[in-house]
Protein backbone atom coordinates (compact mmCIF):
# COMPACT_ATOMS: atom_id res chain seq x y z
CA UNK A 1 0.00 0.00 0.00
CA UNK A 2 2.83 2.40 0.92
CA UNK A 3 4.53 1.56 -2.38
CA UNK A 4 1.33 2.37 -4.30
CA UNK A 5 0.99 5.69 -2.50
CA UNK A 6 4.63 6.50 -3.27
CA UNK A 7 4.12 5.74 -6.98
CA UNK A 8 0.99 7.89 -7.09
CA UNK A 9 2.83 10.78 -5.45
CA UNK A 10 5.74 10.47 -7.90
CA UNK A 11 3.38 10.44 -10.89
CA UNK A 12 1.44 13.41 -9.50
CA UNK A 13 4.65 15.34 -8.90
CA UNK A 14 5.88 14.54 -12.42
CA UNK A 15 2.73 15.77 -14.13
CA UNK A 16 2.50 18.79 -11.86
CA UNK A 17 6.10 19.70 -12.67
CA UNK A 18 5.50 19.69 -16.41
CA UNK A 19 1.91 20.96 -16.38
CA UNK A 20 1.35 24.26 -18.14
CA UNK A 21 0.38 26.96 -15.69
CA UNK A 22 -2.80 28.68 -16.82
CA UNK A 23 -4.78 31.56 -15.39
CA UNK A 24 -8.28 32.35 -16.67
CA UNK A 25 -9.88 35.79 -16.52
CA UNK A 26 -13.28 37.17 -17.46
CA UNK A 27 -12.25 40.15 -19.58
CA UNK A 28 -15.64 41.39 -20.82
CA UNK A 29 -19.38 40.73 -20.94
CA UNK A 30 -20.98 41.69 -24.26
CA UNK A 31 -24.48 40.94 -25.54
CA UNK A 32 -24.88 38.60 -22.52
CA UNK A 33 -21.75 36.70 -23.64
CA UNK A 34 -19.11 36.19 -20.98
CA UNK A 35 -15.73 36.44 -22.68
CA UNK A 36 -12.73 34.77 -21.08
CA UNK A 37 -9.01 34.70 -21.74
CA UNK A 38 -6.59 31.94 -20.82
CA UNK A 39 -3.18 33.28 -19.81
CA UNK A 40 -0.34 30.77 -20.09
CA UNK A 41 2.59 31.66 -17.86
CA UNK A 42 6.21 30.97 -18.84
CA UNK A 43 8.57 29.54 -16.25
CA UNK A 44 11.24 31.98 -17.41
CA UNK A 45 10.39 35.10 -19.42
CA UNK A 46 12.31 36.24 -22.48
CA UNK A 47 14.19 39.51 -22.36
CA UNK A 48 11.51 41.32 -24.35
CA UNK A 49 8.83 40.37 -21.79
CA UNK A 50 6.70 39.73 -24.85
CA UNK A 51 3.07 38.67 -25.00
CA UNK A 52 1.47 36.66 -27.80
CA UNK A 53 -2.33 36.87 -28.18
CA UNK A 54 -3.99 34.07 -30.17
CA UNK A 55 -7.40 34.10 -31.91
CA UNK A 56 -8.80 30.73 -33.04
CA UNK A 57 -10.41 30.01 -36.40
CA UNK A 58 -13.85 28.66 -37.27
CA UNK A 59 -15.57 30.96 -39.74
CA UNK A 60 -17.05 33.13 -36.94
CA UNK A 61 -19.36 30.15 -36.42
CA UNK A 62 -17.37 27.85 -34.15
CA UNK A 63 -14.05 27.34 -32.40
CA UNK A 64 -12.80 27.64 -28.83
CA UNK A 65 -9.98 29.43 -27.08
CA UNK A 66 -8.62 26.14 -25.67
CA UNK A 67 -8.90 24.22 -28.93
CA UNK A 68 -6.39 21.38 -29.32
CA UNK A 69 -4.59 23.43 -31.99
CA UNK A 70 -3.62 25.94 -29.29
CA UNK A 71 -1.88 23.39 -27.06
CA UNK A 72 1.30 22.96 -29.09
CA UNK A 73 1.51 26.68 -29.81
CA UNK A 74 1.19 27.80 -26.21
CA UNK A 75 3.68 25.22 -24.97
CA UNK A 76 6.26 26.17 -27.59
CA UNK A 77 6.01 29.89 -26.93
CA UNK A 78 5.79 29.76 -23.15
CA UNK A 79 8.91 27.57 -23.29
CA UNK A 80 10.49 30.42 -25.26
CA UNK A 81 9.51 32.87 -22.53
CA UNK A 82 6.35 34.45 -23.92
CA UNK A 83 3.18 35.11 -21.99
CA UNK A 84 0.57 33.50 -24.27
CA UNK A 85 -3.06 34.65 -24.14
CA UNK A 86 -5.84 32.76 -25.94
CA UNK A 87 -9.13 34.64 -26.03
CA UNK A 88 -12.83 34.08 -26.55
CA UNK A 89 -14.59 36.32 -29.03
CA UNK A 90 -18.23 36.53 -30.09
CA UNK A 91 -19.17 34.28 -33.00
CA UNK A 92 -21.14 36.72 -35.10
CA UNK A 93 -22.09 34.26 -37.86
CA UNK A 94 -23.33 31.50 -35.58
CA UNK A 95 -26.99 30.72 -36.22
CA UNK A 96 -27.29 33.27 -39.03
CA UNK A 97 -29.45 32.32 -41.99
CA UNK A 98 -28.68 33.12 -45.59
CA UNK A 99 -30.22 36.25 -47.08
CA UNK A 100 -29.63 38.63 -49.94
CA UNK A 101 -26.08 39.35 -51.03
CA UNK A 102 -26.17 42.76 -49.36
CA UNK A 103 -27.58 41.28 -46.13
CA UNK A 104 -24.94 38.55 -46.12
CA UNK A 105 -22.13 41.08 -46.56
CA UNK A 106 -23.53 43.15 -43.71
CA UNK A 107 -23.69 40.11 -41.41
CA UNK A 108 -20.14 39.17 -42.29
CA UNK A 109 -18.91 42.70 -41.63
CA UNK A 110 -20.71 42.75 -38.28
CA UNK A 111 -19.14 39.41 -37.30
CA UNK A 112 -15.64 40.66 -38.15
CA UNK A 113 -16.17 43.94 -36.30
CA UNK A 114 -17.48 42.12 -33.21
CA UNK A 115 -14.44 39.85 -33.09
CA UNK A 116 -12.02 42.76 -33.57
CA UNK A 117 -13.82 44.76 -30.86
CA UNK A 118 -13.44 41.82 -28.50
CA UNK A 119 -9.72 41.55 -29.24
CA UNK A 120 -9.33 45.26 -28.50
CA UNK A 121 -11.23 44.76 -25.23
CA UNK A 122 -8.93 41.86 -24.34
CA UNK A 123 -5.88 44.05 -24.96
CA UNK A 124 -7.46 46.82 -22.87
CA UNK A 125 -8.09 44.40 -19.99
CA UNK A 126 -4.50 43.21 -20.19
CA UNK A 127 -3.06 46.73 -20.17
CA UNK A 128 -5.17 47.70 -17.16
CA UNK A 129 -4.88 44.52 -15.10
CA UNK A 130 -2.10 42.15 -16.18
CA UNK A 131 1.02 44.10 -17.08
CA UNK A 132 2.72 43.32 -13.80
CA UNK A 133 1.96 40.35 -11.57
CA UNK A 134 3.94 38.22 -9.14
CA UNK A 135 4.54 35.66 -11.89
CA UNK A 136 5.29 37.72 -14.99
CA UNK A 137 5.58 41.17 -16.53
CA UNK A 138 4.23 42.16 -19.95
CA UNK A 139 5.92 44.94 -21.87
CA UNK A 140 3.01 46.87 -23.47
CA UNK A 141 5.28 47.71 -26.43
CA UNK A 142 5.84 44.02 -27.14
CA UNK A 143 2.32 42.69 -27.70
CA UNK A 144 1.92 40.50 -30.79
CA UNK A 145 -1.38 39.26 -32.23
CA UNK A 146 -1.71 35.93 -34.03
CA UNK A 147 -4.68 34.20 -35.61
CA UNK A 148 -5.80 31.42 -37.92
CA UNK A 149 -8.56 31.79 -40.55
CA UNK A 150 -11.36 33.79 -38.86
CA UNK A 151 -8.84 34.49 -36.11
CA UNK A 152 -6.40 35.78 -38.72
CA UNK A 153 -9.09 38.10 -40.08
CA UNK A 154 -9.70 39.22 -36.50
CA UNK A 155 -6.09 40.18 -35.78
CA UNK A 156 -5.61 41.94 -39.13
CA UNK A 157 -8.89 43.82 -38.64
CA UNK A 158 -7.86 44.76 -35.11
CA UNK A 159 -4.68 46.48 -36.29
CA UNK A 160 -6.62 48.06 -39.16
CA UNK A 161 -9.09 49.50 -36.63
CA UNK A 162 -6.33 50.75 -34.32
CA UNK A 163 -4.57 52.48 -37.21
CA UNK A 164 -7.76 54.20 -38.36
CA UNK A 165 -9.44 55.01 -35.05
CA UNK A 166 -12.63 53.03 -35.47
CA UNK A 167 -14.61 50.37 -33.58
CA UNK A 168 -13.71 50.66 -29.88
CA UNK A 169 -10.06 51.55 -30.50
CA UNK A 170 -10.43 54.72 -28.41
CA UNK A 171 -10.45 52.66 -25.19
CA UNK A 172 -6.71 52.08 -25.65
CA UNK A 173 -4.08 54.76 -24.97
CA UNK A 174 -3.34 57.01 -27.97
CA UNK A 175 0.29 55.90 -27.83
CA UNK A 176 -0.47 52.18 -27.97
CA UNK A 177 0.96 50.26 -30.92
CA UNK A 178 1.05 46.56 -31.62
CA UNK A 179 4.53 45.10 -31.98
CA UNK A 180 3.47 42.64 -34.67
CA UNK A 181 0.64 40.72 -36.33
CA UNK A 182 0.77 37.09 -37.52
CA UNK A 183 -1.92 35.95 -39.96
CA UNK A 184 -2.47 32.44 -41.28
CA UNK A 185 -5.04 32.74 -44.09
CA UNK A 186 -6.47 36.09 -43.11
CA UNK A 187 -7.90 39.20 -44.77
CA UNK A 188 -9.17 42.71 -44.06
CA UNK A 189 -12.75 43.84 -44.63
CA UNK A 190 -12.89 47.40 -45.93
CA UNK A 191 -15.70 49.73 -46.87
CA UNK A 192 -13.24 52.30 -48.23
CA UNK A 193 -11.48 50.39 -50.96
CA UNK A 194 -7.91 49.16 -50.56
CA UNK A 195 -6.85 49.07 -46.89
CA UNK A 196 -5.30 52.37 -45.87
CA UNK A 197 -3.75 53.29 -42.53
CA UNK A 198 -4.55 56.92 -41.77
CA UNK A 199 -3.51 57.61 -38.17
CA UNK A 200 -0.28 55.62 -38.00
CA UNK A 201 1.54 52.81 -39.74
CA UNK A 202 0.40 49.21 -39.28
CA UNK A 203 2.43 46.80 -37.18
CA UNK A 204 4.97 44.59 -38.96
CA UNK A 205 2.87 41.73 -40.34
CA UNK A 206 3.47 38.09 -41.27
CA UNK A 207 1.05 36.98 -44.01
CA UNK A 208 0.87 33.22 -44.71
CA UNK A 209 -1.66 32.23 -47.36
CA UNK A 210 -2.39 29.57 -49.99
CA UNK A 211 -2.72 31.14 -53.43
CA UNK A 212 -5.61 28.77 -54.24
CA UNK A 213 -7.63 29.59 -51.11
CA UNK A 214 -11.34 29.97 -51.96
CA UNK A 215 -12.60 30.36 -48.40
CA UNK A 216 -10.59 33.37 -47.28
CA UNK A 217 -9.60 35.02 -50.53
CA UNK A 218 -5.86 35.24 -51.28
CA UNK A 219 -6.14 38.36 -53.44
CA UNK A 220 -9.35 40.39 -53.11
CA UNK A 221 -13.05 40.36 -53.82
CA UNK A 222 -14.84 43.67 -53.88
CA UNK A 223 -17.82 45.59 -55.19
CA UNK A 224 -16.90 49.24 -55.59
CA UNK A 225 -15.29 50.22 -52.25
CA UNK A 226 -16.66 47.31 -50.21
CA UNK A 227 -14.61 44.16 -50.17
CA UNK A 228 -12.42 41.54 -48.54
CA UNK A 229 -8.72 42.06 -49.14
CA UNK A 230 -6.52 38.99 -48.68
CA UNK A 231 -2.81 38.59 -48.08
CA UNK A 232 -1.70 39.35 -51.63
CA UNK A 233 -3.68 42.61 -51.74
CA UNK A 234 -2.46 43.60 -48.27
CA UNK A 235 1.16 42.90 -49.20
CA UNK A 236 0.83 45.15 -52.26
CA UNK A 237 -0.33 48.00 -50.05
CA UNK A 238 2.43 47.40 -47.52
CA UNK A 239 5.08 47.30 -50.25
CA UNK A 240 3.77 50.47 -51.86
CA UNK A 241 3.80 52.40 -48.58
CA UNK A 242 7.04 51.03 -47.12
CA UNK A 243 5.47 49.13 -44.23
CA UNK A 244 7.26 46.14 -42.76
CA UNK A 245 5.90 42.74 -43.78
CA UNK A 246 6.79 39.14 -44.55
CA UNK A 247 4.49 37.35 -46.97
CA UNK A 248 4.77 33.60 -47.48
CA UNK A 249 2.81 32.40 -50.50
CA UNK A 250 1.98 28.68 -50.69
CA UNK A 251 1.74 27.67 -54.34
CA UNK A 252 -1.28 25.51 -55.17
CA UNK A 253 -2.54 25.23 -51.60
CA UNK A 254 -5.95 26.22 -50.30
CA UNK A 255 -7.32 27.01 -46.86
CA UNK A 256 -5.30 24.24 -45.23
CA UNK A 257 -2.56 26.85 -44.76
CA UNK A 258 -4.67 28.24 -41.91
CA UNK A 259 -3.88 25.12 -39.87
CA UNK A 260 -0.15 24.63 -40.44
CA UNK A 261 1.26 27.21 -38.04
CA UNK A 262 2.10 24.47 -35.53
CA UNK A 263 4.56 23.10 -38.09
CA UNK A 264 6.09 26.48 -38.89
CA UNK A 265 7.40 27.87 -35.64
CA UNK A 266 10.75 28.50 -37.31
CA UNK A 267 9.03 30.85 -39.81
CA UNK A 268 7.20 32.68 -37.02
CA UNK A 269 10.40 32.90 -34.95
CA UNK A 270 12.29 34.33 -37.93
CA UNK A 271 9.61 36.97 -38.45
CA UNK A 272 9.57 37.96 -34.77
CA UNK A 273 13.35 38.12 -34.37
CA UNK A 274 14.19 39.65 -37.77
CA UNK A 275 11.27 42.01 -38.29
CA UNK A 276 9.31 42.65 -35.07
CA UNK A 277 12.34 42.91 -32.76
CA UNK A 278 14.89 43.44 -35.52
CA UNK A 279 14.18 45.80 -38.40
CA UNK A 280 10.44 46.67 -38.46
CA UNK A 281 10.65 48.15 -41.98
CA UNK A 282 11.93 44.89 -43.48
CA UNK A 283 9.98 43.56 -46.48
CA UNK A 284 10.21 39.86 -47.33
CA UNK A 285 8.33 38.17 -50.17
CA UNK A 286 8.65 34.39 -50.30
CA UNK A 287 6.98 31.72 -52.40
CA UNK A 288 6.84 28.21 -50.99
CA UNK A 289 6.12 25.07 -52.98
CA UNK A 290 6.20 21.52 -51.71
CA UNK A 291 4.83 18.83 -54.06
CA UNK A 292 4.59 16.40 -51.15
CA UNK A 293 1.83 18.45 -49.51
CA UNK A 294 -1.57 17.30 -50.73
CA UNK A 295 -3.95 20.18 -51.50
CA UNK A 296 -6.97 20.14 -49.18
CA UNK A 297 -10.23 22.06 -48.90
CA UNK A 298 -9.65 23.41 -52.40
CA UNK A 299 -13.34 23.95 -53.07
CA UNK A 300 -14.40 24.84 -49.53
CA UNK A 301 -16.53 27.99 -49.48
CA UNK A 302 -18.16 30.04 -46.73
CA UNK A 303 -21.51 28.30 -47.17
CA UNK A 304 -19.86 24.97 -46.42
CA UNK A 305 -19.10 26.11 -42.86
CA UNK A 306 -22.80 26.04 -42.06
CA UNK A 307 -22.66 22.27 -41.52
CA UNK A 308 -20.49 22.96 -38.49
CA UNK A 309 -23.03 25.41 -37.06
CA UNK A 310 -24.80 23.19 -34.56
Amino acid sequence: MKRLITIVLIVFTFFNLFAQEKETYLYAVKDTHKLYMDVYVPKLQNEQQACLFFAFGGGFIGGERDDIQVQKLKKYYTDKGYVVIAIDYRLGMKGKTAGSAIASIKKFQTAIDMAAEDMISAIDYTLKNLLSTKKYTINPKHIILMGSSAGAITVLQTDYALCNGYLNSDILPDSFRLAGVISYSGAIFSTHGKPKYKLHNPAPTLLCHGDADKLVIYNKTNLFNIGLFGSNAIAKQFKKNGYGYYIRRYTGLGHQVATIYNDEFSIIDHFISSVVFGSPQTQIDETYYNPDIEPQWMDLKVRDLKKFDK
